[in-house]
């Protein structure tokens, strides 16, 4: 096999055998522990046939109990090395010297990035994928079969690899206009009209910027997710690339960090705020603890100054979440308090909107807060997917990313440290929180059609739907119900008679986490719905029963 590296002299390419010899740990004191990977340098998948290295790889999917979870596990020999620059571009040329065809898919430093490689008898196909470079380090694995194919059974099979050319793309150059993209998770993300007023402080961000009505909104060309918006002013463009769920971890590992480093150009900015998904246990795939937080926050930072690019923390926006004495906690305190460690040792701007957002709900009391965040009555928006109402104490209303967008923009015009931020305090124009126009409710809030029974469930609503490998997730809300013990989830499938309870929601549990993860099979279009149980066993009322398209 010919591997060769444009313009480098010197290379030496390392080959690793990859096996999972042990089984999942599972569930340890409310944290799930999947397989571990042992890793032995040698060529034990590889076998070399004339100019072609035939790579042999046994793969399987394993989800964990609560379905939260899903792990492939991919047994083979992983191609790694370390390059100098940046952004690479792989050209992989793939043959099939078999009389039958064989579905494969390349991972370069543990991300899919070709998830469907069909190659036929005698055909010699060339495949080229980018290769984003964030510590200098690269892994290369070429896997049989297509991704979405590895469900519940163990498949194994070879790839024929003729060549691999990895190939250095041209150094980009500073822009004219500045751009500021924005990585981070639901209370940042731009969201459609369906799900007004929900809105992330990232879509509103460019209104505290000079010109900020003139800004444009679109779409941006390199991104695979069409939460993804672009505001263009004429001094400033801010790109809001954050997405419901994700965290440190699963923003990268699924690729999305690389789509941003595609772009990146010298002197652009990086803002990085997460946490809240960060701290869920309950959902294996993106759940970090705080001590293992800066390994992931790190990736950040090496890919920005590879780029000539600065990486900015935003400490996570906190939650509406009282303490016993009435006062709001300062919410994800270990996340925040690993930034400003990493920020100061590493002389990282550190924007503590964290802190700014507590220290904000503390003066305006807790009722008043309900009109930052997602708290309706039935009524208030009576189109859309809050026309239930909603108890939401993590996500924002268009008033409450207002308020915070202008606080961001407020630290960005204190920060004083060392010249990083010069530029966008030339051009951020916050405004006292006075003058940001408070939302008007729009309905009667006369309490839940067709349904006034006081032990029915209200505000029952989906959100944040995302399919990944074959598999729905999605976040469930509803009101809580005075005097219940714990909820039943109900689900079927559209076209089934009958809905069975899929899960029991403790009052401990729904109290701990008024949005609560559930997943499903996808290619199904679902139905939900949920009842409150009382100490004596009985059920009250059922919510209205919502969809969750996974198809």
């Amino acid at each position: 096999m010919v591997f060769k590296v444009q313009d480098m002299t010197g290379y030496d390419v390392t080959y690793s055998d990859i096996t999972y010899e042990e089984k999942a740990a599972g569930w340890v004191e409310g944290v799930y522990y999947p397989r571990q990977a042992k890793r032995e340098q040698g060529e034990r998948f590889v076998e070399k046939q004339g100019d072609v290295f035939k790579i042999h790889s046994r793969v399987w999917q394993e989800i964990e109990e609560t379905g939260y979870g899903i792990y492939y596990y991919e047994e083979t020999t992983q191609m790694s090395g370390k390059l100098s620059g940046s952004d690479y571009l792989l050209k992989a040329v793939l043959t099939n010297p078999t009389d039958k065809p064989y579905n494969c898919h390349i991972r370069v430093n543990g991300i899919p990035k070709a998830e469907s490689v069909t190659v036929n008898p005698s055909e010699e196909k060339s495949v080229t994928v980018s290769l984003c470079l964030t510590d200098g380090n690269f892994t290369l694995t070429f896997v049989t079969a297509a991704l979405g194919d590895i469900h519940d059974q163990v498949l194994e099979g070879d790839v024929f690899l003729k060549s691999v050319e990895i190939v250095p793309q041209p150094v980009r150059q500073k822009r004219s206009v500045p751009r500021i993209y924005l990585v981070s998770d639901s209370t940042v993300q731009s969201y459609e009209k369906h799900f007004y007023p929900q809105t992330g402080w990232g879509q509103v961000f460019c209104q505290f910027f000079k010109n900020g009505e003139r800004f444009k909104e679109y779409a941006p060309e390199n991104c695979t997710y069409s939460q993804a918006r672009v505001y263009e002013l004429p001094e400033v463009v801010i790109e809001n690339r954050s997405i419901g769920g994700r965290s440190a971890k699963s923003f990268y590992e699924e690729g999305k960090l690389d789509q941003v480093l595609e772009e990146i150009c010298p002197e652009d900015y990086m803002f990085v705020q997460f946490a809240h998904n960060d701290a869920t246990a309950i959902r294996p795939n993106r759940y970090i603890p705080a001590e293992d937080f800066p390994f992931y926050l790190q990736r950040y930072i090496d890919a920005c100054r590879r780029r000539g690019a600065h990486c900015v923390f935003v400490t996570p926006v906190t939650m509406r979440v009282l303490e016993e004495d009435g006062s709001n906690r300062l919410c994800f305190a270990g996340y925040r308090e690993q930034m400003l460690k990493m920020g100061k040792e590493q002389n990282i701007p550190v924007l503590d909107l964290g802190k700014r957002s507590t220290d904000y709900l503390n003066r305006i009391g807790s009722e008043e807060s309900k009109s930052l965040y997602l708290w309706l009555e039935e009524g208030d928006y009576p189109q859309g997917a809050y026309a239930s109402g909603v108890s939401d104490k993590a996500h924002l209303q268009e008033y409450g990313a207002k308020v915070y967008a202008d606080m961001v923009a407020g630290l960005i015009q204190e920060y004083n440290a060392d010249g990083q931020l010069d530029v966008l305090k030339e051009l951020v124009v916050p405004k006292p929180v006075g003058e940001i126009e408070k939302p008007v409710r729009r309905g009667s809030g006369a309490g839940m059609a067709g349904v006034c029974e006081q032990d029915a469930v209200t505000g029952f609503v989906v959100q944040e739907i995302s399919i990944e490998n074959g598999r729905g997730s999605f976040l469930l809300n509803w009101n809580p119900v005075e005097h219940a013990v714990a909820y039943h989830v109900y689900a079927k499938k559209k076209d089934d008679l009958t809905f069975e309870v899929v899960k029991t929601v403790t009052k401990e549990e729904k109290e701990a986490a008024a949005t609560l993860p559930f997943a499903a099979e996808a290619g199904i279009l679902w139905q939900y719905y949920v009842t409150a149980v009382f100490a004596n066993g009985s059920e009250g009322h059922a919510s209205r029963a919502a969809e969750v398209d996974l198809t």
